[in-house]
């Protein structure tokens, strides 16, 4: 059964995205497109997969109305399908996520900014696209270490769209997210892998979020720096908590 475990698991979530994703598909053919739609389809699938995966997400802290930059730190492949599940947002992600079967589609009904992070025109479409979010009055979530990260707290933060940001005024909100262990971080290796080692017991799985204040900093040239420096304060606290529950 343990062997069979984590495939079971993986095709029920495959089986959730497609029921969701096919009623999105139909209700917008029918209604048209329209994001806050988009985001209440996504919430239930994420709930119906965190369900399904037996993962237990508690998350404190208050989320910003209207426009903001949620910053997050970058753990696991997990990380989105955890957070978008409480967070109405537009994601920046790889453009690998957009070829993904099934998970692609999904991933471009329900707002998902892609951007090639090794070609400059695409990091300069997608902050562009960012800023127009956000201008626009909508939420967005980056994870501006551009990549998972398993050191002890957070890598370098790519400054474009946090400076950007700051610069028109659009409050800049951390986000922490961590894990049990770092059994669950994700840097390399083969998904299929990863979902394997984490998901072949049936014991449940613990995460922690926390949703901070808006970072009060007083110029571009700190509000990076400021910013990381409480995502990796609230990723202590998180650990704190769980150590003590």
């Amino acid at each position: 059964m343990k062997h069979l475990r984590p495939w079971i698991k993986l095709s029920g979530v495959f089986i959730s995205l497609c029921w969701y994703l096919s009623q999105l598909l139909i209700s917008s053919a029918i209604k048209g497109k329209d994001t806050g739609r988009g985001f209440q389809y996504r919430r239930k699938f994420c709930s119906s997969a965190l369900s399904i995966l037996r993962i237990y997400y508690k998350q404190e802290g208050v989320l910003q109305p209207g426009a903001c930059l949620y910053v997050s730190n970058h753990r696991s492949m997990l990380d989105p399908l955890i957070q978008l599940g409480r967070i109405d947002a537009y994601i920046v992600s790889k453009a690998e996520v957009g070829n993904y079967p099934v998970l692609g589609r999904g991933a471009k009904e329900t707002g998902i900014i892609l951007v090639h992070r090794h070609d400059h025109n695409s990091r300069r479409a997608a902050l562009d696209a960012i800023e127009e979010k956000l201008m626009a009055g909508l939420p967005v979530l980056i994870y501006p270490e551009a990549t998972t990260y398993g050191g002890d707290l957070t890598g370098d933060f790519k400054k474009g769209a946090i400076e950007m940001a700051f610069r028109k005024g659009i409050p800049v909100v951390p986000v922490a997210i961590e894990y049990p262990g770092k059994d669950y971080y994700w840097t390399d290796g083969p998904l299929l892998a990863y979902f394997k080692r984490i998901f072949s017991s049936g014991s449940s799985h613990q995460v922690q979020g926390i949703i901070g204040f808006p970072v009060q900093s007083k110029s571009p040239d700190t509000i990076v720096e400021d910013t990381r420096a409480l995502i990796n304060q609230m990723i202590i606290d998180a650990r704190s908590k769980s150590l003590g529950s």
